[in-house]
């Protein structure tokens, strides 16, 4: 698993999606620093939660897409590789970029403190939820275009209760969503969470990461492994 994580890095590398992820925190540092002060908690808090977490879907749908028309898939499958191997190193690799993104935007507000270890946790969770979700979503589609379509509607279904949530004042009813967990230990940073909520707000990010991983391993068996 190590040399195989090691390996899916390399080649994130040399695709260029590290200077992709280096280039855009750059232009967030640049805009954070042009927000008023009291605003940049905020802002820093909107950019990890829906681009860091986010670009991980976009660049797993392009090296699974990738991967199936060199047709490494079939080379890799015909190795002992095992297909809950194969998810994990594309969600931890990618994970690690959002949490290296997430520190270099949040830095501009960075109060180090208990709270920032479980917004990395939360960042890390997310992150590695939306990657598998992707996955899953490219092993059945067979152009960038087909994921990129299926990838919006989906995003857009996660991200529309985020608007009665915040209308509501935040209310614990929308917990249980994807997404919405995830965005109140974020806000968190700004207004302290009882501990219940916290707990809650971490049962449900690793039910849905759970749920995303049983997704993804369907999705590799069936269209990618047995296909």
């Amino acid at each position: 698993m190590k040399e195989l994580l090691k390996k899916e890095i390399a080649l994130q590398w040399r695709q260029g999606f590290w200077l992709v992820y280096f280039v855009v925190s750059a232009l967030y540092i640049i805009v954070l620093f042009n927000v008023p002060r009291e605003n940049r908690m905020m802002v820093s808090l909107i950019m990890i939660l829906t681009d860091t977490t986010m670009l991980g879907v976009l660049f797993i749908g392009a090296l699974v897409l990738l991967e199936k028309q060199q047709l490494v898939i079939h080379s890799l499958f015909v190795t002992p590789l095992e297909p809950s191997r194969y998810i994990w190193s594309k969600t931890l690799s990618l994970s690690l970029i959002a949490i290296v993104m997430s520190i270099l935007v949040y830095l501009p507000v960075w109060k180090f403190s208990a709270y920032t270890m479980l917004l990395l946790v939360t960042i890390t969770f997310t992150a590695g939820t939306f990657a598998m979700l992707g996955l899953g979503l490219a092993a059945g589609v067979d152009t960038i275009n087909q994921y990129f379509g299926i990838q919006m509607l989906v995003s857009m279904l996660f991200c529309l209760p985020v608007v009665p949530y915040l209308l509501l004042d935040q209310h614990p009813a929308f917990l249980f969503l994807p997404y919405i967990a995830s965005l109140d230990i974020m806000l968190g940073v700004i207004e302290p969470l009882p501990a219940w909520r916290m707990i809650t707000d971490l049962l449900f990010i690793t039910g849905w990461g759970y749920l995303a991983f049983r997704y993804a391993l369907r999705r590799v068996n069936n269209k990618l492994v047995y296909n």
